[in-house]
């Protein structure tokens, strides 16, 4: 880790439907001191010594109560102050029966379209989100 850049891994759950790919946020609390009360992903700081993946199963089991498997590795995002392991994970139509939000207000199921018109979610975001349309599109 260099200088005090965070390292962080995500995971973005997605399922296919009629409406094309849907991908899974969280609402963050309107009180968190980062993206108070915008669409996010789930997932979070590593700690010392964890590997991206372990980070990214620690991370969603403690706030979605689930252990994700059979996910993949999308990319790697440096911003200024942060560097993002992104991983997604395609999942079923029964996943949120599965999963219990414990951090965020709830979690959501977004289409592309609404993804690219909702203003509570940020650009970087978007960003990534647009590769993960174009990976599966590519891939389907």
């Amino acid at each position: 880790m260099m200088g005090n850049k965070r390292d962080v891994s995500i995971l973005i759950p997605y399922k296919l439907s009629d409406q094309g790919v849907l991908v899974f946020l969280q609402k963050r609390e309107k009180d968190r001191k980062v993206l108070p009360g915008h669409f996010a992903f789930f997932g979070g700081k590593l700690e010392e010594g964890e590997s991206p993946e372990q980070g990214l199963e620690r991370e969603i089991q403690e706030e979605l109560c689930f252990t994700p498997q059979g996910y993949q590795f999308l990319n790697q995002y440096p911003f200024s102050d942060w560097t993002g392991n992104v991983y997604i994970l395609q999942v079923d139509d029964s996943f949120e029966s599965k999963i219990k939000v414990m951090e965020g207000e709830y979690g959501k199921f977004f289409s592309e379209q609404e993804v690219l018109h909702e203003p509570m979610i940020i650009q970087h975001d978007r960003d990534i989100l647009k590769d993960l349309y174009q990976r599966l599109k590519k891939e389907l």
